[in-house]
């Protein structure tokens, strides 16, 4: 493999390059203070940095342009989503374009052992820090990173939305798991492949949001491939889960709401009303790759104690679970966390179009009691979807998503003066990532 690289290294120079054996070594750059005006020195990566497996080198499916050095890698990488989303019938909701995410990261490892990342996001218009972290891998059983990061919970939550099966998640994990925040977590190396941990403490209050109280949320998930080696091909790439939060809410909940993939808001509580009691969350979830097909599901639960308005106060409950599945046409292998690579990329001129894959997804969720309903809030109680898709992978780096949504209401929702008992949506994306 011939390769010709300049201080920004693309993917495809070092898509064969591991551990134990490099295949295109002239793409690094020892020393960036030489670097002369008009004069571009590559270097070749030192062989006693191959033998050190400290640092994580860029693998086959690694996105991104890479810096490496003898004890450092600087990486950028980043991706964008433009969407398209059309209510069909008497649905709620309006048609819309829209650049639903852009996210541009700067990650990487130095010294060997730490491993930092700043992730900034552009989601519908606003802009804001989504991942500030440093982290040491000076133990390998005991990572430690501090910072602002995803939680450890929920698989389809820890996966990137740009890795996602779907264009959204589903409503009880989107509204109901933990996501980002600020603290510190202790997890395994990758390397474990029967088990996996993670344990974390945080704030609890989300997103680039202060404390307000001084107790703490406890998020933990712990993560088991039971049959990784046991020779059978069948279930060697089961994976099951099971994630729990725990801490103090003490905010005002009161136009709170829970929504649809489109935004469409399902539930929300009234004015005035409060909360100063414990939350707790648990789920346990499951996911299976064989060759062109995968299935998973989920299950997540939700309690609050101690919701309060004028005269009253409750506990609050919601739970519901998923089913979904995928298969690629083009008898491209699913991998966990990747793009579909095509097996012949889009090229209309040689008559090649790329991999197509299609999607469906059941869910059911119950957000609350009908006494909650009646005394604390407005919307529906209950709700099922049916969603069904295609996924269009031109390449490793260009994907098309079209989905259709179909949600049915236990109540009748009200929106500016509409009532809806259910809704209809269809959403095209198109995505890129580098």
């Amino acid at each position: 493999m011939n390769c010709k690289c300049n201080l920004v290294i693309k993917k495809e120079c070092i898509s064969k390059y591991n551990v134990n054996n490099i295949i295109c070594k002239s793409y690094l750059l020892q020393n960036m203070k030489q670097v002369v005006p008009g004069i571009l020195i590559t270097l070749f990566l030192p062989l006693a940095l191959i033998a050190q497996d400290s640092i994580p080198v860029p693998g086959s499916y690694d996105e991104g342009f890479f810096l490496v050095g003898n004890n450092d890698v600087l990486k950028f990488k980043g991706y964008a989503q433009f969407d398209a989303q059309f209510p069909m019938g008497k649905s709620p909701g309006i048609s819309e374009f829209s650049v639903r995410r852009a996210r541009f990261a700067v990650t990487g490892f130095f010294q060997r052992k730490f491993r930092y990342m700043l992730n900034i996001s552009y989601d519908r218009g606003k802009t804001a820090l989504q991942e500030a972290f440093l982290e040491s891998r000076h133990i390998s059983f005991a990572h430690l990173r501090v910072g602002q990061f995803k939680v450890p919970f929920s698989l389809t939550t820890l996966q990137s939305d740009a890795q996602l099966d779907f264009i959204g998640r589903s409503i009880i994990v989107d509204n109901f798991s933990p996501s980002y925040d600020v603290g510190a977590m202790v997890f395994s190396d990758k390397k474990y492949k029967h088990f996996d941990y993670a344990f974390g403490v945080f704030n609890g209050r989300g997103l680039n949001q202060s404390e307000n109280n001084n107790s703490k949320f406890l998020i933990g998930r712990i993560e088991a491939a039971p049959f990784i080696s046991s020779g059978q091909a069948t279930l060697s790439k089961l994976y099951l889960g099971f994630s729990a939060a725990y801490g103090k809410n003490s905010n005002p909940v009161g136009k709170t709401s829970y929504k649809t993939v489109t935004e469409v808001p399902v539930f929300t509580f009234n004015d005035s009303i409060n909360q100063i009691g414990k939350n707790s969350v648990y789920g346990y979830d499951l996911v299976w790759y064989y060759k062109s097909f995968s299935a998973s599901a989920e299950y997540l639960q939700f309690h609050g104690q101690y919701l309060r308005n004028s005269t009253d106060n409750i506990d609050f409950t919601s739970n519901g679970y998923y089913l979904a599945g995928t298969f690629v046409l083009t008898g491209e292998e699913k991998k966990r966390n990747q793009f579909v690579k095509p097996k012949k990329e889009f090229d209309p001129v040689n008559r090649t179009w790329g991999a197509f894959e299609v999607a469906a997804r059941f869910e059911v969720v119950r957000l609350s009691s009908s006494y909650v309903l009646a005394n604390f809030s407005k919307g529906t109680d209950a709700l099922k979807s049916i969603s069904v898709g295609l996924n269009w992978y031109l390449n490793d780096d260009v994907k098309v998503i079209l989905n259709y949504y179909h949600y049915m209401f236990n109540q009748n929702i009200v929106l500016e003066s509409k009532s809806y008992q259910s809704s209809y949506n269809v959403i095209f994306r198109v995505q890129y990532q580098f």
